[in-house]
This record gives structure tokens, sequence and C-alpha cells, in this order.
């Protein structure tokens, strides 16, 4: 990788870890205004036939998933190719830091269900870029004959 991109990468990973860090120590949850709206949402979504599983807790885990992609991803970009498997230990452990330190904010829960919604995702951005990086590798290779 040149280094243009790894300065990019570098940087769109200190961004990440920043809005991260805010939204996990904001002193009251972020949710907490739009809350209301939300759970109106999901009781239309349900009266129109929305499964019961498609409640709050869903949505919030689901965005608990979302918000750690993009670090597993850049983290995983940043590691040579055989390392990639750091970035999902990394994020889960990050997502582990966050929850103990939550606990000490007073409007805030720290969940063991967080750590696993943010492990997916940490997971699953490394494993997207772990994918791609392997078939832009394969596709240069010549075929057997």
């Amino acid at each position: 990788m040149t280094r243009t991109p790894r300065i990019v990468i570098g940087i769109l990973l200190l961004l990440c870890l920043c809005v991260m860090l805010g939204i996990a120590f904001w002193p009251t949850p972020v949710d907490a205004d739009g809350r209301t709206t939300l759970l109106a949402i999901l009781d239309r979504l349900q009266a129109a036939g929305a499964p019961d599983w498609f409640d709050y807790r869903f949505v919030e885990s689901a965005a608990n998933v979302v918000l750690f992609i993009p670090l597993g991803a850049l983290l995983a970009l940043e590691l040579p190719l055989r390392l990639w498997w750091i970035a999902p230990l990394t994020t889960t452990l990050f997502s582990v830091v966050i929850e103990l330190g939550q606990t000490l904010l007073p409007e805030r829960v720290a969940t063991i269900a967080d750590v696993y919604a943010n492990a997916a995702g940490g997971l699953l951005g490394a494993t997207i870029v772990l994918v791609v990086r392997l078939l832009v590798a394969g596709h240069g290779r010549p075929r057997p004959t």
C-alpha cells in the first residue's frame, strides 16, 4: 500500500475512534432525545405487521454492530493480510474498555450484549476487508491450465 492511502486510512481510523469515544462516553445515552420517536415508529411498524423481534432492543443491538464495522474494517486495512485477525480482537477489547468505562457514568448502562454486538461488528468489518483483499490478490494470479 502506498503512503497516501495509509495516511488516509490512519486519519479515518482516528476520526472513527473519536466519534466512537464521543458516543460511548457521552454522559447520557445518545438516543435519549429520539427514543420516544423511535419507540413510536417501532410500534407503528409492529402494528403494520413487523415481527415481534423487531423491537427497540434489536435496533439498539443492530446499531452497535453497524457502529463497529468501520473500526474493524479500518484496522484490518492497516494490518498486513496475514494479521487481519488482530482487528476483530482489538475491536472486542476496545468494546470491553468502553463498557467498563460506562460503569463510571451514572446514566449509562454497560452490558455484555453490547460487547457481543460490537465484537460482531468489528469481526464483520475485518472479514469484509479480508475477503476483498483475498479476491484482489487472487485476481492477479494466473489460472492453472
